[in-house]
């Protein structure tokens, strides 16, 4: 039986000329704007016209585009490389979409398909999104190879590992003890969580697995705190606000992880490197490390590739 991989995400715009689509096809996202439709595509032109010139200008700053496509390429290259198999991005909201993949599939006589979520922790509005979308399109196409799920690993020990490291490394020849460890997580409003959505208590399993992981590590922080960023609009959403985190601790030494995340997007190096740097250096921060996320690290790419062997 022919085998291919699919590492799914949301996708990283490659140009300023994206942003467009890339909010335009977020927005109509049932699960990001749980609404009728008719509805969803009035509130969803209203945000876009309110936040694209924004939006453009942060991208810019970037140099036109999220680092999140190449380092996908990167790390899908040396996962095939590794298992000797084809590994395809498959992108929820901006090229190489989904869509592409499945077609390429097809073509090739794909019979199994291992999917492989690059968001940790499982929510509706990330992980099943895209998965629909994978389901909806094979549909469409008519291809109904088996599918094989890894959806989540939130508190997979080796993961965890990895996280604890990538701190310690970026803290090294540094006295972990006189700083504020912040683990960010992307935010989600309340009433998604209500409805059930597991998110919060995968992103609580992650911290606590992270602090166990540091102290079998024997690594002390000054304190480790949970923050939510990347809030957008006027509902309530998950708390901490990271803003609010920075401006109200009394350390000024922190080192931030981005838990949420696999890959580096707009979310970490444009907000968390730029915005919230900004916000800690106004409020008086000597330091403010944020770190890399897992990327395509040789240790990332041989945890991928023992995760997809061991499921077949």
């Amino acid at each position: 039986m022919k085998k291919a991989v699919l590492l799914i995400n949301m996708g990283g715009i490659n140009s300023v000329d994206e942003v467009e689509l890339f909010l335009k096809n977020m927005f109509d996202d049932k699960y990001i704007l749980p609404m009728p439709k008719p509805i969803r595509k009035v509130v969803a032109n209203k945000i876009i016209t309110s936040r694209i010139d924004e939006v453009k200008e942060n991208y810019k700053l970037l140099g036109g585009k999220s680092p999140l496509t190449d380092i996908s390429k990167s790390l899908a290259k040396k996962i095939s490389d590794k298992i000797g198999m084809d590994v395809y991005l498959a992108m929820r909201y901006v090229p190489p979409f989904s869509k592409d993949a499945l077609l390429e599939c097809k073509s090739k006589k794909v019979e199994e398909l291992v999917i492989f979520s690059m968001y940790p922790q499982y929510s509706t509005t990330t992980t099943k999104s895209s998965l629909e979308d994978i389901y909806d399109i094979c549909k469409q196409i008519d291809y109904a190879p088996d599918f094989t799920i890894i959806e989540s690993y939130y508190d997979d020990s080796d993961f965890i590992k990895l996280i604890a490291q990538s701190i310690i490394d970026a803290t090294k020849g540094k006295d972990t003890k006189e700083y504020t460890l912040i683990l960010s997580a992307h935010g989600l409003p309340q009433s998604i969580i209500k409805k059930g959505d597991p998110y919060e208590k995968h992103i609580y399993a992650t911290v606590g697995a992270i602090k166990l992981a540091l102290a079998c590590s024997k690594v002390e922080f000054k304190e480790i705190k949970l923050a939510y960023q990347s809030k957008v609009g006027n509902a309530k959403w998950l708390e901490p606000n990271l803003v609010d985190v920075i401006k109200d601790s009394t350390n000024k030494k922190a080192v931030v992880y981005p838990i949420a995340f696999t890959v580096d997007n707009s979310e970490t190096v444009f907000e968390l490197d730029i915005e919230h740097r900004d916000i800690a250096l106004e409020s008086g921060y000597e330091e403010f490390i944020v770190v890399k996320a897992l990327n395509d690290s040789d240790e990332f790419v041989e945890f991928i590739s023992r995760r997809i062997e061991c499921s077949l």
